[in-house]
């Protein structure tokens, strides 16, 4: 009879973990392939707005150079940046996303559009550049609206009241060649971990998703792209549908509120553009309500 070999699990689960890392062993692993050539915008200036104000009047604003390293504060302010971007010519043809750490929420603007929020608590930290319009020859104007706020409000920890006098710093500012393929497989290897971890502890699947994902990353060469495909014999439909649970009320004022659902549903319209089929819901009509006659361009009428 053969022999089985049985696999320990947690190091079977963290050396998955590892391999699609954004922090750890990223020059040995699949996330560090995601983003390879990058770039330095061709210049960052920055406003400090006196409130939650809008894209109009952001612009006429008094916009000053600013760098990557600089700290932007205090707690619940708002500060307006514009971008000035050039993708090389040699990257023509390939997927090229803005890169944009501030260390808090952000949103991407554009002709008074909200295209795409950001946010640091989800790793949310880059824009598709395809989904923008180019300003002349591989040229796009940008604004981004950063909110001095997290996920959960601005306080130490995940729910505490809000530290009045904190900062957060802009870590990151660049764009970035993104490969789909990796990401792609990311997925894979992400589903397939999560797969492992939550389901029953005597659950044949969940086994044969922990024996499949420790396969891959034993076949996967992650100089040779044709190592990336292969397939194996059972597969899966996973059905999900999207959710925003948005308090209207909770760790931030009500006005932050609607600018946490622009952020969101910007990142949900884009998604729906891409996959026609997708499906999202949100549980509270009052957010539909603000975002109608505040943002109208995140919903269109038609």
């Amino acid at each position: 009879m053969e022999t089985v070999v049985l696999k320990h699990k947690r190091t079977t689960m963290e050396r998955a973990e590892k391999f699609i890392s954004k922090d750890y062993f990223t020059d040995v692993n699949l996330a560090g392939r995601l983003y390879t050539k990058k770039a330095a915008l061709t210049k960052i200036t920055h406003y400090k707005a006196p409130d939650r104000i809008g894209y109009e009047q952001a612009l006429k604003g008094k916009f000053n150079e600013t760098t990557v390293g600089s700290s932007f504060g205090p707690t619940w302010s708002t500060h307006w940046f514009c971008l000035e971007i050039d993708v090389p010519l040699k990257w023509t043809g390939q997927e090229v996303h803005l890169l944009w750490n501030s260390d808090s929420e952000a949103l991407i603007w554009q002709d008074g559009c909200p295209l795409q929020g950001l946010s640091v608590a989800f790793k949310r930290t880059s824009f598709p550049l395809n989904q923008a319009k180019v300003d002349g020859k591989n040229r796009y104007k940008l604004y981004v609206e950063m909110a001095c706020n997290t996920l959960f409000g601005a306080g130490n920890g995940l729910i505490n009241p809000p530290v009045p006098d904190k900062t957060f710093t802009l870590s990151q500012a660049e764009i970035s060649v993104f490969d789909p393929d990796v990401f792609e497989l990311i997925l894979d290897i992400e589903t397939l971990h999560d797969m492992a971890k939550h389901l029953p502890e005597e659950s044949e699947r969940g086994y044969m998703a922990l024996y499949t994902v420790n396969d891959m990353i034993n076949t996967i060469n992650l100089d040779d792209k044709d190592s990336y495909s292969s397939n194996g014999e059972g597969h899966h439909t996973v059905h999900a549908m999207g959710h925003a649970h948005i308090d209207s009320a909770w760790l931030w004022p009500y006005a932050e509120t609607i600018r946490k659902c622009a952020r969101s549903w910007s990142c949900t319209v884009q998604l729906m553009e891409k996959y026609p089929n997708f499906t999202f819901t949100c549980s509270q009509a009052q957010q539909y309500s603000w975002v109608k006659e505040q943002l109208p361009k995140i919903i269109p009428e038609d």
